[in-house]
Parts: C-alpha cells; sequence; structure tokens
C-alpha cells in the first residue's frame, strides 16, 4: 500500500510514509487549498508512476493519521452526526454565499449529483478531513470530482492569488467574522479547504450506496480536533 502524510510544516521521515510538502506545490497554493494542494501532488505520482488502479493508497494529514490496521478495503474518518445541518454549521463558521457558490460550480461540472449535494448539505452527517484508505483507481476519481469542482469555485470567486484572497476576507468581515467564527483572516483564506469536507462527505455518501465503506478510527497529534 502507497502511504502519504500531507504538510505544511517540516517534518521529521516517519516509517512507512511518504512526505508530501503541501507547500512545494506551485498550482495550488497550500494556503488556500491546504491539504488539496498535497493530494495534487500524489495524483501527480500515481499517474507518473502508473499505479495499478487495485493497488491500496492511503491519505494522512500530519496530524491525523487513518489506523494503520485499516487495510485493503475503502476507510474513512468515523462520520461526525452534528447537532444541525451542514448547511448551518458551514454559516455558522464559514461564509454560507461560498458555499452556494459551490453548488453552483457542482451543478456545472456533475449536474447529476446535485440533488446528492443538497441531500448532504441539509443533513447532520460530516466524514472530517478529507482522509481515507482507498484503491488508486477510487482516488483518481475522488481527486478529479474534487478538482473539477474546487476548480469550478475557485474561478467563480474571482481570487486568483492569496494575496487577492486575504484582501477579499477583508472586505467582507461581515460574512468571514463574528461570533462563533474563527477571526483570522489566514484561517477564513482556506475556502477551499472548507468546502472539500462538504463535497468529500457527498462523494462518499455517494459511493456508499454502490459498495462497502468502514469506518476507521483516526490517530490525532498536536492538538488536532
Amino acid at each position: 500500500m502507497h502511504k502519504y502524510i500531507l504538510t505544511h510544516k517540516d517534518m521529521e521521515p516517519v516509517e512507512g510514509f511518504e512526505i508530501i510538502d503541501n507547500r512545494e506545490n506551485k498550482e495550488l497554493d497550500h494556503r488556500i487549498w491546504s491539504e488539496l494542494a498535497g493530494m495534487q501532488k500524489v495524483y501527480d505520482l500515481v499517474m507518473k508512476n502508473k499505479y495499478d488502479d487495485s493497488e491500496y493508497i492511503s491519505l494522512n494529514h500530519y496530524r491525523r493519521r487513518i489506523d494503520p490496521d485499516c487495510v485493503n478495503r475503502f476507510y474513512v474518518p468515523q462520520p461526525i452526526r452534528l447537532q444541525t445541518t451542514l448547511a448551518s454549521q458551514y454559516a455558522c463558521v464559514h461564509n454560507i454565499e461560498d458555499l452556494k457558490l459551490c453548488g453552483e460550480a457542482l451543478k456545472e461540472e456533475f449536474p447529476h449529483l446535485l440533488q446528492a449535494f443538497e441531500g448532504t448539505m441539509n443533513g447532520a452527517i460530516l466524514v472530517p478531513y478529507v482522509i481515507a484508505v482507498m484503491t488508486v483507481g477510487q482516488f483518481k476519481d475522488y481527486w478529479n470530482f474534487l478538482y473539477k469542482v474546487l476548480s469550478n469555485f475557485h474561478k467563480k470567486l474571482g481570487t486568483e492569488t492569496y494575496e487577492q484572497r486575504i484582501d477579499y476576507i477583508k472586505r467582507y468581515p461581515e460574512k468571514y467574522t463574528g461570533e462563533g467564527k474563527d477571526n483570522r483572516e489566514e484561517y477564513q483564506a482556506r475556502i477551499e479547504s472548507f468546502l472539500a469536507e462538504r463535497l468529500a462527505t457527498t462523494y462518499i455518501g455517494i459511493c456508499s450506496q454502490k459498495m462497502p465503506i468502514f469506518p476507521a478510527s483516526v490517530i490525532k497529534t498536536e492538538g488536532a480536533w
């Protein structure tokens, strides 16, 4: 199995894992795309090395790793049941207009999945962290879904650079700050990463209707929630 840790910090080697530095991605700025910058690098490695679609891949964060005993099946972190809908929760901590714009992007890229997305946003189940164990073939499909929707969203939002994103956040403090929100501009700038969790939850829900998906415990470090 090919195991990766995605990070934006310097790390000591971890036995059995390849460290992927999100900061090295020159196309997707990790300050906006977060772990997705690392995921694209993993995708490039998969395609360059021509891994067989039946091989397994393990995606992990520097602070969150899928239980190492979870192998050779489709695993995702244990889903979380929120006290409200995913859409309402997003509105409490981020800018709800971004989630709506993401829905528009999804409708353009995958119109047949819009109903599933809306149903997920009106539900209370979140699959967190955008990490998983899955086959290489499944990962290709997973990344294709996330990248197409979020690239479309990125263009719609119109902030190409990190500096433009920060300026945008500053222009609309009423949307990105307030009680219950993390008011740091550099945090709220990572919109694509926040949306990815909601899109991943949608994707996994769709997949679960076609194949078995198993919950995995997650090993957390450095105060990760």
